[in-house]
C-alpha cells in the first residue's frame, strides 16, 4: 500500500491550498538554473512535482520538496522579464529594421539595441504588474531612443503592432493561469518526514547533513534569556525567517510569528545552531570573509559543529548532539545558555585576534585578507584546540575551566595558532582533509601545542615557492594574497595610502601577449600570479594610471617605496622589456628572487 497519492493543482490555486514549513533550505538556485526551469516548462516538457504534507489538524499542506520551483514560477509571475528571453526574440531585429538602427556603425548598433532591450522589458514589467499600459508605449520609448525618420506614422504603427505580438508571445511563453502543478500528497507517518525529505532530492541537488538535522531537530528547543548573546540569538532567528519570507514572495511560513518568538524567547535547536554560526562568523572577521555569513552551508557548518565540538562530539557522531544538549540540562536553562555562549564566542574572539594580526590589510580601512584556501574546518580546529584544553568536554550546565589550562598547553597553542595555520596552508595540510582530522582535534589526539620553528616553516615555504616556479599562471592567487598581506603586517607603518589595491607587477597585458600563438605565461611557463610578480599598490595611484602599465609609468614607479615592497623598479622594467622582446628569463628570475626575499621577512615576522 502506497503512503502517498497523485494530485494535480493550478498553479494559482497552490497559495491558498499550501504553506512553507520553518525547517525549508533557503533559496539556493542561481539565476541561470532558474531561467533554464522557466524555459523548460516554455517547452512543454515535465518539470518534476511539489511533495505535500499535510499534518494533523493543520488546515494547509505543507510544502516539503519542491520549493525552488514553486518560488521561481512565483518569481516569474511577478518579473517575467528577468525570464523572457528578449534579447533573442525577433522583435528587437524588427525594431532594428524599422527604426534604421540597423545602418548605424556597430558601437551605436549595440547601444541603441541595449536600449531597444530595455524599454521591451519595462513594457513586460508594467504588464505584470497589472497596470494600464498605453498601446503606444513601446513606440513612445523607441522614439525617445531612435527613429531615423522622425514621426513617421507607418513606422510608429508597425512597433504598436510589435507591442501587441510581444504581449501575445509573452502571454503564450508560460501561461501561468492554465498550468498544471503535479502534486504528491505523503499520507505517511510524520515521523518518517526527515527521511522522505531528503530522499526525494536524490535526484537533485543533495541537501546537506545539516538541512537534514534542520527537519529532524525541529522537536527540540532551547531557551533564551533577553539579554546578551542570547537576545542575539533570538534577533536572528527572526531576521532570517523575516529574509525568507520576502525572498519567497511573502509565501507565510508555518509556525512562524515573530512576536510569538519574541514571547517565548524559545528557537529550536536548529535556529540556534544556525544563529550561532552566523554570530561567529561576524566576530570573527580575520578568519571568514563577509560574505560568508550568505552561505547557509558555512554558517551551518561553523555553528553545528562548533556547538558539537562543546559537548565533546566530532563530526560523525554530530547526530547525537540534541540528546546531548538536552540531557546536559541545557534546555531549559536560559542562564547556562547565555554562558555558554560567552565562553564560546570568546574563544572565537581570541582566534580572530591571533589572526587580525597578520591578516590586517594596509590601509584606513578595517578590512583582512580572507582569500585564504585553507579549509574552514581548520579554524574549527583550533577552536576544538582550545575548547578541549581550556573546559574539556561539558557535562552539565556547569561551564568552569580546568584546573592550570594556561600553563597545560593552552597559552601555548594561542601563540602557535597562525604560525601553525600558515604551515598548513604552504603544505596544504587540510587540503581533502575532512571529519576525521577534525574528530582528533576534538577528542585531543591532535593538538597545537609544539611551536613551528622558523626551520619549520623555512622548508614549508622553500618547497611551496619550488613547486610555483614550476607553474604557470595569471590569476592571483589566494596563497600568494594571505603571504603578501602577512608580509605587509610585518611594517604596516610603511603603508601610509589610505586604500590599497593587489596589483600584477608585469602586468596581465604583457603576460597574455601572444609569443608563437600562445599567451607568453603558458609558452614560458611563467607564475605571473603568485607572489613575486604581485604588489599592494595605492588604490588612488593605480588606479589613475587605468590600462598604463606599471613599467610605462617609470616615474610613479619610481614614487614607490622600493624597500617596502622588496622591489627595484629598474629590474621590473628590465624584465618587462625582456619579456616582450620574447625572452622570459629576467621575468622568471625578478618573480622567484623578489618572491625568496618576502618569503624571509614573513619567515622573521611570524616564527622568528
Amino acid at each position: 500500500m502506497s503512503n502517498y497519492r497523485i494530485e494535480t493543482h493550478k498553479f494559482n490555486d497552490l497559495d491558498g491550498i499550501m504553506s512553507l514549513p520553518t525547517y525549508q533550505r533557503p533559496l539556493v538556485w542561481s539565476t541561470q538554473q532558474k531561467i533554464n526551469f522557466i524555459d523548460n516548462i516554455s517547452s512543454g516538457f515535465p518539470f518534476g512535482s511539489l511533495l505535500l504534507y499535510k499534518y494533523e489538524l493543520g488546515e494547509k499542506y505543507t510544502l516539503i520538496d519542491g520549493q525552488q520551483r514553486y518560488t521561481t514560477l512565483q518569481e516569474y509571475a511577478k518579473k517575467p522579464e528577468l525570464y523572457y528571453p528578449i534579447e533573442d526574440s525577433p522583435f528587437i531585429e524588427e525594431l532594428m529594421n524599422i527604426t534604421g538602427a540597423n545602418e548605424q556603425c556597430d558601437a551605436a548598433k549595440e547601444d541603441i539595441r541595449a536600449k531597444f532591450v530595455n524599454a521591451a522589458k519595462d513594457l513586460i514589467r508594467l504588464k505584470a504588474s497589472g497596470g494600464h499600459v498605453d498601446n503606444s508605449y513601446l513606440a513612445e520609448r523607441v522614439k525617445e531612443v531612435f527613429l531615423a525618420d522622425g514621426d513617421d506614422w507607418d513606422k510608429f504603427s508597425k512597433i504598436t503592432n510589435i507591442q501587441g505580438d510581444l504581449s501575445t508571445s509573452l502571454n503564450e511563453y508560460v501561461d501561468l493561469e492554465t498550468l498544471d502543478i503535479p502534486c504528491i500528497i505523503f499520507t505517511g507517518d510524520k515521523a518518517d518526514l526527515p527521511e522522505v525529505f531528503a530522499n526525494v532530492n536524490l535526484g537533485g541537488r543533495k541537501l546537506t547533513k545539516y538541512q537534514v538535522f534542520a527537519a529532524q531537530w525541529d522537536r527540540y528547543s532551547v531557551h533564551l534569556e533577553n539579554s546578551g548573546y542570547s537576545d542575539e540569538i533570538l534577533k536572528r532567528a527572526i531576521e532570517r525567517y523575516e529574509r525568507l519570507t520576502v525572498d519567497r514572495g511573502g509565501l507565510v511560513i508555518e509556525d512562524f510569528s515573530p512576536e510569538e518568538m519574541k514571547n517565548s524567547g524559545k528557537v529550536t535547536l536548529p535556529e540556534f545552531c544556525h544563529a550561532l554560526g552566523e554570530l561567529i562568523v561576524e566576530e570573527c572577521k580575520a578568519c571568514w570573509p563577509k560574505k560568508a555569513v550568505e552561505s547557509d552551508d558555512i554558517v551551518d557548518t561553523i555553528g553545528y559543529t562548533t556547538l558539537a565540538i562543546v559537548f565533546g562530539l566530532p563530526p560523525k557522531e554530530i547526530k547525537d548532539l540534541p540528546e546531548r544538549f538536552a540531557s546536559a540540562g541545557f534546555e531549559n536553562n536560559e542562564a547556562a545558555v547565555e554562558k555558554l555562549l560567552q565562553e564560546t564566542i570568546r574563544e572565537y574572539q581570541r582566534i580572530n585576534g591571533a589572526f587580525a594580526k597578520y591578516l590586517r590589510k594596509p590601509g584606513l580601512e578595517d578590512s583582512f585578507e580572507t582569500s585564504k584556501t585553507s579549509s574552514q574546518l581548520q579554524f574549527l580546529s583550533f577552536f576544538a584546540a582550545l575548547w578541549h584544553l581550556r573546559f574539556g568536554v561539558i557535562g552539565s550546565t556547569v561551564i568552569e575551566p580546568l584546573s592550570g589550562y594556561k600553563h597545560k598547553g593552552y597559552e601555548a597553542t594561542r601563540e602557535n595558532l597562525f604560525p601553525s595555520f600558515l604551515h598548513d596552508l604552504l603544505t596544504n595540510q587540510w587540503k581533502g582533509s575532512g571529519d576525521t582530522r577534525l574528530g582528533n582535534f576534538v577528542n585531543g589526539n591532535l593538538n597545537y601545542i609544539v611551536p613551528v620553528r622558523k626551520e619549520k616553516l623555512q622548508v614549508a615555504m622553500s618547497a611551496y615557492l619550488e613547486e610555483v616556479d614550476q607553474s604557470e599562471s595569471i590569476n592571483i592567487d589566494p596563497t600568494a594574497k594571505t603571504l603578501l598581506t602577512v608580509f605587509a603586517n610585518s611594517h604596516p607603518d610603511e603603508y601610509k595610502a589610505e586604500k590599497y589595491d593587489y596589483e600584477h607587477l608585469i602586468p596581465r597585458d604583457v603576460l597574455n601577449a601572444k609569443q608563437g600563438g600562445t599567451a607568453a605565461y603558458k609558452a614560458f611557463k611563467i607564475p605571473g600570479g603568485n607572489l613575486g610578480n604581485i604588489a599592494f599598490l595605492d588604490a588612488g595611484f593605480n588606479r589613475a594610471k587605468k590600462s598604463k602599465t606599471l613599467p610605462d609609468a617609470i616615474e610613479e614607479m619610481f614614487s614607490l617605496d622600493g624597500s617596502r615592497e622588496e622591489l627595484d623598479p629598474r629590474e621590473l622594467k628590465d624584465a618587462y622589456l625582456e619579456l616582450l622582446a620574447g625572452d622570459p628569463d629576467g621575468a622568471k628570475r625578478f618573480m622567484s628572487d623578489r618572491a625568496a626575499s618576502i618569503a624571509r621577512r614573513i619567515e622573521d615576522f611570524v616564527a622568528g
